[in-house]
């Protein structure tokens, strides 16, 4: 006799594997992640901060917390300013979701989590050039490839998939830029992105029927 629960529950890691493979070979196609490392990329520079810490130590900060984890979007964020952005749900499990908050609703992002070959730093520069303290190291990511706008909780209910604002589609906030790091400024200037490209993303991803690990 099939124990109705036990059932249950295989369809329902199927069905997370499915949608695992999904978001995973959906990030490979927009070419948010490679299966095979970058070939034929120009370096960043070193910013002036890095040049000012060569051959300086790196220390390694002392902490207990576990679980670290990098985000990846399909797109570009540029916050008005501090405070919440949003709401982070599964993270438990190997499918995150992540609720961007804008004043005209929500947007629901889909991610999957990945292992890289690589390994990922944040590393803080001293002011006075003495020495460069790692702060994090990530062994793993969480890459947002797919995503839709869902509007407000109590107006949608069931988070189904609603078209996009037209002042969202547009972009109204236009004067900022995404230059800094630890690579040197870019001097392509300020960069006019609006949630247009977030949205060609989603419907494209409707247009593709299979998805496979090969």
């Amino acid at each position: 006799m099939v124990n109705p629960s036990t059932s249950k529950s295989k369809k329902n890691e199927e069905d997370k594997n499915v949608e695992r493979t999904r978001l995973k070979n959906l990030a490979i196609r927009r070419k948010i992640v490679a299966e095979n490392p970058a070939r034929g990329f120009a370096p960043l520079g070193p910013s002036k901060q890095v040049i000012k810490h060569h051959g300086k130590d790196i220390l390694r900060k002392s902490s207990q917390r576990k679980n670290r984890f990098l985000f990846s979007f399909p797109g570009l964020l540029a916050p008005k300013g501090g405070g919440r952005i949003g709401e982070l749900k599964n993270l438990g499990t190997q499918n995150p979701i992540l609720y961007l908050d804008f004043p005209q609703g929500r947007m629901k992002l889909f991610g999957t989590i990945l292992y890289p070959e690589n390994r990922y730093l944040t590393l803080q520069f001293s002011r006075g050039g003495k020495n460069v303290m790692c702060e994090d190291y990530f062994d793993n990511m969480i890459v947002f490839s797919d995503g839709w706008w869902i509007g407000k909780r109590d107006e949608n209910p069931d988070e189904a998939r609603l078209d996009f604002p037209k002042e969202l589609s547009e972009g109204q906030n236009v004067e900022y830029d995404f230059k800094g790091g630890a690579g040197e400024a870019s001097k392509q200037g300020v960069h006019k992105t609006g949630m247009k490209e977030l949205e060609e993303i989603s419907t494209e991803a409707e247009c593709e029927d299979e998805f496979s690990d090969d």
